[in-house]
């Protein structure tokens, strides 16, 4: 394949050698994480027109280098061949030698690296079959930035680069970390997901998450069945299938799963809905319950019980901390959810 640089020194550009997990979004002139590019997509009036994405390292960019959207025009979805939305290098195009997603000193697979237990290997070996693997999950919610229209900033924040690390600056640019971290909960359940998906149970068990005030802890630990959830505990995300009912703009979910015998619910009111920024892509999800068998809810929030003893409500502070999952189609030759 020719050089997609002939003006440049072919030595100070090659192929990328890491899972790309942000790019810059021409369109919003903005870097996203794929799941905020998802939200984005279906944030939009229908017809809905796809994004154009360049590479989130300035070098790159300057010269045009594409990145490849994969499957964020989808909604997520429970379904028997699982593909997780991701970024793909583009084939047409290489990287700078700078670029945060080349990396020289990659090891070769078939070389042990230096001073890894076999434990380590194993751990490296399946964190590289995942898309976007999540180090570092930070629930704590950022206050909006008011000075900015909300057009501005889609992402906010959410999934911020360490300080070091500049879209908008000219200098060179200092490589990301190895390190992968967001306050996205949308983003860390598409990991889940994946990780549930594609790896076996002994490479699942091995995973962890470091969780800012919690310290590490194993991914699989993090989410929890909502039927063994525990009252005021605020430390776990609960998720479950149910349906849903409207209440106008906001709606209830009635989780299938019951616990201690009794009804779980988790309601959101339309002066919520109102309140978040990203409603219009939650409200296109829920608009598929009559051609779904349920939806799986994720939700970082406190269980608690009602006045008379009789159910429990899951409450979130916040809609970033709630995550909505598609269940199977209701006829299985239908296609997905779009």
């Amino acid at each position: 394949m020719p050089a997609c640089h002939p003006a440049k020194d072919s030595a100070a550009f090659m192929k990328t050698s890491k899972n790309i997990t942000r790019a810059f979004c021409v369109e919003l002139q903005q870097e996203l994480s794929i799941v905020a590019a998802r939200r984005e997509y279906f944030s939009q009036e229908p017809p809905r027109a796809r994004f154009n994405f360049l590479c989130s390292t300035q070098a790159c960019r300057a010269q045009g280098v594409k990145i490849t959207g994969v499957r964020y025009d989808v909604k997520p979805q429970e379904h028997p061949t699982f593909v997780c939305a991701h970024f793909r290098a583009n084939a047409n195009y290489e990287h700078h030698v700078d670029c945060e997603w080349v990396d020289e000193a990659e090891p070769v697979e078939d070389m042990p690296e230096r001073q890894e237990t076999e434990t380590q290997s194993a751990v490296r070996k399946a964190k590289r079959k995942l898309d976007d693997y999540i180090d570092v999950f930070d629930p704590a919610l950022k206050e909006r930035v008011k000075a900015q229209p909300a057009a501005a900033r889609p992402d906010e924040g959410e999934d911020a680069k360490p300080a070091e690390v500049s879209a908008v600056s000219d200098t060179p640019k200092i490589k990301q970390s190895a390190e992968t971290r967001t306050t996205n909960l949308e983003r860390l359940v598409d990991s889940f997901r994946q990780a549930q998906a594609q790896l076996t149970k002994e490479e699942f068990a091995l995973l962890s998450l470091r969780v800012p005030g919690q310290g590490e802890v194993s991914l699989r630990s993090y989410f929890r069945h909502i039927k063994f959830a525990q009252l005021g505990n605020e430390r776990r995300v609960l998720y479950g299938g149910g349906l849903v009912e409207r209440y106008g703009t906001g709606f209830k979910f009635k989780f299938f799963d019951r616990l201690q015998g009794k009804r779980v619910t988790l309601y959101v009111s339309p002066a919520q809905m109102q309140a978040y920024r990203s409603s219009r892509y939650i409200s296109e999800l829920l608009s598929h319950a009559d051609e779904i068998r349920f939806f799986t809810v994720f939700a970082l929030g406190t269980l608690k019980a009602s006045p008379l003893g009789k159910s429990f409500t899951v409450e979130i502070e916040d809609l970033r901390h709630l995550a909505i999952v598609l269940g199977p189609a209701k006829n299985p030759d239908s296609a997905e959810a779009q």
